[in-house]
């Protein structure tokens, strides 16, 4: 009568030869499948997964997206500026003006960038960007935004009234007009007054018994400023 741990033992001889079986018979198939090189080859590569313990590396040659740059002023009379804009997280963003590299920073978790304290050379100024990440790829340009440096206030002359003249009887209203710069904005005692393609301003303007104050401003796209002050004064 078997024991109990004969009958074990023939139980596992019996699982192992069922799996011998079993491998024959997939080493079949797989010699009429393949063939018995591609088997060979196949069972050669399984063995090599196995045997390694590193993770198969992915090279990376899929280039960021280029950033994007937020909007400049056209023109400042600061001599600093501050550029901003947004692009993938992580990546390498370079500042270029006129094509040249002035500044690199790296995007935060949110892709957010700011290059601070840019100084700009007097006149214009041309911004663009470009990104790289960890792998050496580089992307396109972003848009290309133009600044002008310029910190010098507008001219301004006034041709007539006169400072000091005196007005009388049918006099008013008196006749304003002179020359600053193209594309200024002008007010007259805060009242806006046209400046043509030339620079030329005119307008009428009525005046008041006794002194009459007129008040000149001009401000430039980049926020220079001339003032001038006159008085003129009407006797009815």
């Amino acid at each position: 009568m078997q024991t109990r741990l004969q009958r074990k033992h023939e139980k596992d001889s019996l699982r192992q030869a069922g799996k011998y079986v079993l491998l024959t018979v997939i080493a079949l198939i797989l010699v009429v499948k393949f063939g018995l090189p591609g088997l060979i080859r196949l069972a050669a590569f399984v063995g090599d997964l196995k045997s390694s313990g590193q993770p198969i590396e992915k090279s990376d040659s899929q280039a960021p997206n280029a950033p994007t740059l937020l909007a400049l002023p056209e023109a400042t009379n600061s001599a600093k500026i501050s550029v901003a804009g947004y692009a993938e997280t992580g990546v390498t963003i370079k500042l270029n003006r006129g094509g040249l590299v002035v500044k690199e920073t790296v995007s935060d978790s949110d892709g957010n960038f700011e290059f601070k304290d840019i100084i700009l050379k007097e006149g214009n100024n041309e911004f663009f960007a470009e990104a790289s990440d960890d792998q050496g790829n580089s992307s396109g340009p972003s848009k290309t935004w133009l600044t002008t440096f310029d910190n010098t206030p507008p001219r301004l002359t006034v041709d007539q009234p006169e400072a000091g003249k005196r007005f009388f009887d049918q006099d008013s209203p008196i006749t304003i007009s002179g020359q600053t710069e193209v594309d200024t904005g002008l007010t007259i005692n805060a009242k806006f007054v046209l400046v043509d393609s030339e620079g030329k301003f005119s307008a009428k303007w009525p005046l008041a018994e006794g002194d009459n104050q007129l008040d000149f401003l001009v401000r430039d796209p980049a926020g220079n400023e001339t003032k001038k002050l006159l008085t003129v004064n009407y006797t009815p």
